[in-house]
């Protein structure tokens, strides 16, 4: 069975409504601090036989998230 999971974030400026997408964790930081909207989304495919694809998308907004730790990466 093969599993691939990738990490994405989309941004949104709050005044301007423009969105961006990215990889970078690092950028969307920097977008959150600034006081835009950031969603991690989590997406991982899988391939549990040759005939079958399964793809679960997890998807959580930065900020209104008690559970959210900016600093989660340098505490490590």
């Amino acid at each position: 069975m093969e599993t691939q999971t990738t990490v994405l974030y989309e941004i949104i400026d709050p005044h301007t409504e423009e969105r961006i997408v990215t990889y970078s964790r690092v950028q969307a930081l920097e977008h959150y601090h600034n006081q835009c909207i950031v969603f991690e989304r989590h997406i991982t495919k899988t391939r549990p036989s040759l005939c079958t694809d399964t793809q679960v998308i997890v998807s959580w907004r930065w900020d209104n998230n008690p559970d959210f730790n900016p600093n989660f990466w340098e505490e490590e």
